[in-house]
Order: C-alpha cells, then structure tokens, then sequence
C-alpha cells in the first residue's frame, strides 16, 4: 500500500488550529533540524500566516474551523483539566459563555490571554491528590481535551465558588442537567471530606429535586450529613435567611418561595 505523502510543514502550520514548537519538531524531524522548524515558524508569525499563542504554541490561520479554545491548556501544561463553570460550559449545561476557561493543573501557570479569553490555572485540591484522586470523573474528550464530569464539575463549583460564576449561575446550570448520578456525587463528597458541602449541595438539589429525582435515599443521605454548625451557601450578605431542612443561610434571590398563604 503506498504511503500519503507527508503534508509540508509550511502547509501544516498554517492550517492546523494549535500545535506546539515540539509538536512540529517531532513531526518533521526526519526532514528538518529543530532549528530549521522554528526558524520558518518565526518567519511565518512576522508574516502573519500563523499566530503566536502563547511562547512556543501557535495556530494557523487558514484554519476553517472556529477556535477550540478548550483545547488550549492540554498545550499550556500536559496535565491540564477542564474544570469548574469551564467544564459546564464544554457539557453544554452552562447559562452563559464566560471569557475565562478555568482548568486544573499540579504546575504553576501564569494566565494566558488569546482571542480575548483569559486561561486560568488552579491548584487541584491537596485532599484529592493526597489519595491519588485528582482524576476522579475525568472524561477524555476529542483534540485530547481532559474535562470533569458534570456531578464533580458542579461540586467543585460549589466549593469554589469563585470559578463557578456565582451562586445564581450555578443554580440556573444545574436547572439545564438532564440528569444526576447522586451514588457519584456522594462518592465525590466523601473524598472531598467537606462536611458543609453536603448543606450547599443539597440545597440546590432539592430545589430541582422533582425533575432530578433527588428523593427518599439520596436525599436522605445528604441530609444525615449536613453539619451542626451553620453553613453560609455563599458570602454572607444582608437578606441571608436561615434555612431550618439544611442549616444553612441562604441569600435572597435562592430562597424558598413562600408557601401558599403565607403573608
């Protein structure tokens, strides 16, 4: 069978949608010197037939296809993982499109900007890798994208709240989910060792409790492990009520709605 001729490496790099300098390198190192590769880059980028991501990764510009932007951290650092209102936003049950893409990874990153999108880093949290769990739920996904599942990705929301886009977000997010697999999320609760995440959770459960089937077993079970402390569901802020079911302060616009009757 005979072979395909191997596509120039001045074609390839301007229309393939991300590769890095070593990428290139490795693929055309029978006919090229790594210098040689990164000099037609170079040249390439000053004439505007490629685009400099970030130091050492670039994209073509006859690329037909939109830009995958979750595809970039696998490029930033291998381990990178989708993660947090990024990863809901990848399932397709986000609310809204945010111009951060938020993934987790053991090496530092500074933020990278490209296309108007911010690429932030977070720490994977020091329980999950202490038990060698950082890839629970972890999904492989085409272009080598490595995202959360959607019962962790709203878990580590709740957690951190300061990557999920806020409480209101989160809440109409989880109004999207067609489904929840509640064995999996409490296994994730149980490796998180975060009492008060079983109040937050709950919570925001039982209010699509009849669409998601958070009822009788699992609802239970949240509720046998809420804590006896109080818990905040986010910030504290003025209108916070105390909700009695899951001892927890609610802030106003998720509160209940009043009873039928009620003044």
């Amino acid at each position: 069978m005979e072979r395909e001729p191997e596509t120039p490496l001045v074609r390839f790099a301007e229309t393939t949608p991300l590769y890095t300098l070593g990428e290139l390198e490795d693929r055309y190192k029978s006919r090229s010197t790594s210098r040689s590769v990164r000099n037609v880059i170079y040249g390439l980028a000053a004439q505007g037939r490629v685009r400099a991501v970030a130091r050492g990764i670039y994209a073509g510009t006859l690329v037909r296809s939109p830009f995958n932007r979750y595809a970039l951290p696998p490029k930033l650092v291998p381990d990178a993982l989708i993660a947090f209102h990024s990863a809901l936003e990848y399932a397709g049950v986000a609310n809204q499109i945010f111009h951060t893409v938020y993934y987790l990874s053991h090496r530092a990153r500074k933020d990278v900007v490209f296309d108007q999108t911010t690429f932030h880093r977070v720490a994977p949290p020091r329980r999950l890798v202490r038990l060698g769990q950082a890839d629970f739920q972890v999904e492989t996904r085409p272009e080598g994208v490595r995202v959360t599942g959607r019962e962790r990705s709203f878990l580590d929301c709740l957690m951190m709240l300061e990557y999920s886009g806020g409480l209101d977000e989160l809440d109409r997010c989880l109004a999207m989910y067609p489904s929840f697999d509640f064995e999996l999320g409490f296994k994730y609760l149980r490796l998180l060792s975060r009492p008060w995440l079983y109040a937050r959770a709950g919570y925001l459960l039982d209010r699509h409790a009849k669409r998601l089937f958070f009822e009788a077993k699992w609802r239970d079970m949240f509720l046998r492990r809420v804590p006896r402390g109080v818990v905040y569901l986010g910030r504290k802020e003025p209108g916070c009520r105390w909700v009695q079911t899951w001892n927890l302060m609610v802030p106003p616009g998720l509160l209940p709605a009043p009873a039928e009757g009620s003044p």
